[in-house]
């Protein structure tokens, strides 16, 4: 097998790096997750699928159908070919379903395609790793983070589950595995997976756009894009903004919350409760992001888990100061005082100090969010990460 392992300085993307060549490469997109989908993992995936169609592959979508009809009749996504896989929605039957279709499909079409990419590590993940044998497209499969070590098949808690001692014991015939970030790689290291297996490669982003100017308004604007969900930690930015209000009530602060999810409800009473509902916006789902993070002063990222948030990478993109809590792939992003501020998760008192601190000190928030932009430019540039994903599919 190849070895993969990359030294930090290998990862570093030098945008002045010739592109590897892509033409002709046939690969498969495997989306194990609602699709389309406006999550970090989904949206990763188109971006990838349309650069290296950029350079000249064919790529194609497979993703299973979450929500029964919901893209009934549906061939392609934005330019792209994509197959639906249709199962039965009951517990444990579903997913035998899904699964035993997967594995023919890839079966059937094992000539059509050179390389396969999977995308969150879950059932298809496993399932691929089952037929490898049989259909003989090499696989590399990517772990975002939280899903899979949180209940999923890598979740050391549930080692000993028999069903997931089936999925790991599959896994073994993966040739390659992307992680995103240092500590998931220390997790993928700990749960059995061997260096040579393994390949940093993280989340890209189109760095050709200059970074936007701060919005001219006397109100201090702070955002979070992302899934509303109680592992995302809003209700901790929520009660954070609270305290610093109570602490200072002259700030003239707004909290702009861009998504949607099973939280919003709480989310809403939460605000009222604490008394900042006319302070606080809901924008819902937002699919141009861009001008999102360009009207934001500061953003923050409260999580309890993440992998590598493409929302803080985008941030960062836009040159905005970031705190968010000391987990995951934020370590990756965010030095602390350099980019901006690093946080306990679930600490509301801490993160309303930052907040104001921000607020009093809005020359050093244009000091780290440059110091942002130039780490996003030099390590997570797009064709960095095209080219590093290239020279995996290439077997370089």
């Amino acid at each position: 097998m190849m070895t993969l392992d990359r030294s930090e300085a290998e990862t570093d993307m030098d945008s002045d790096v010739s592109e590897i060549d892509a033409v002709d490469l046939r690969l498969l997109f495997v989306i194990d997750s609602r699709f389309p989908g406006l999550g970090g993992a989904e949206a990763q995936a188109v971006k990838l699928a349309h650069a290296l169609k950029e350079r000249g592959a064919h790529v194609e979508y497979i993703a299973p159908m979450v929500i029964a009809g919901e893209y009934e009749g549906l061939t392609e996504y934005d330019g792209i070919p994509i197959t639906f896989i249709k199962y039965p929605h009951v517990k444990l039957l579903g997913s035998v379903v899904m699964m035993a279709k997967f594995g023919a499909f890839l079966i059937k079409n094992r000539s059509n395609f050179d390389f396969m990419h999977v995308h969150v590590t879950r059932l298809l993940a496993a399932t691929a790793g089952v037929v490898r044998p049989f259909c003989k497209i090499p696989i590399i499969t990517k772990i975002s983070g939280f899903f899979e070590f949180e209940g999923g098949i890598l979740d050391q808690k549930k080692r000993l589950n028999p069903l997931n001692m089936l999925m790991r014991l599959a896994m073994r015939n993966i040739d390659h595995v992307q992680t995103i970030s240092k500590q998931t790689q220390s997790k993928l290291l700990d749960s059995g997976f061997k260096q040579s297996q393994i390949a940093l490669i993280p989340n890209g982003i189109d760095t050709s756009q200059p970074p936007s100017a701060m919005p001219d308004s006397e109100e201090f604007r702070v955002g979070y894009c992302g899934r509303l969900r109680e592992v995302k930690g809003v209700h901790v930015l929520l009660e954070g903004y609270a305290l610093a209000k109570k602490e200072r009530p002259d700030l003239n602060m707004k909290i702009v919350l861009a998504g949607s999810g099973s939280s919003e409800h709480d989310l809403r009473t939460q605000v009222s409760d604490l008394g900042i509902a006319d302070q606080i916006e809901f924008l819902g789902l937002v699919e141009d992001t861009a001008p999102f993070y360009s009207d934001l002063d500061l953003y923050v990222q409260p999580s309890f888990a993440e992998g590598l948030p493409n929302s803080v990478i985008e941030a960062m993109h836009a040159a905005r100061a970031v705190l968010a809590t000391d987990i995951g792939g934020n370590h990756d992003l965010i030095e602390d005082t350099v980019s901006g501020y690093l946080f306990p998760a679930g600490d509301a008192q801490m993160l309303a100090g930052l907040l104001i601190k921000c607020y009093d000190d809005q020359a050093d928030n244009l000091r780290m969010g440059a110091n942002g932009r130039k780490l996003i430019e030099d390590k997570y540039g797009m064709d960095g990460v095209i080219d590093q994903l290239v020279g995996v599919y290439r077997g370089q």
